[in-house]
């Protein structure tokens, strides 16, 4: 199921919400799981984790929160990907 407000999102919101799951795809796939295998891990749906990591789900901050903690993301990695995403909305 598709969040209804997807294709009312901003280009840029669009942009910073792919960039976000891009990234949460990378760190879950580092680990070596797959989709199927990390979402009860993170207390989630599969499709859930789908459409967080297509940029179809905006998240909250405390499930962005379960899935980092989930995965054991460093702290430089997520300041990275903030910093990635500030500098990407400077660039607009």
């Amino acid at each position: 199921m598709t969040p209804t407000n997807f294709n009312s999102r901003q280009p840029k919101e669009k942009k910073f919400l792919k960039s976000l799951g891009l990234n949460i795809r990378k760190w879950r796939e580092k680990k070596g799981y797959t989709q199927e295998e990390f979402a009860p891990i993170a207390g989630f749906t599969r499709s859930y984790i789908t459409e967080v990591e297509t940029g179809k789900r905006n998240i909250s901050f405390l499930n962005l929160w379960k899935i980092i903690e989930a995965l054991s993301v460093d702290d430089a990695s997520v300041k990275k990907l903030l910093q990635d995403i500030r500098d990407s909305k400077e660039e607009n």
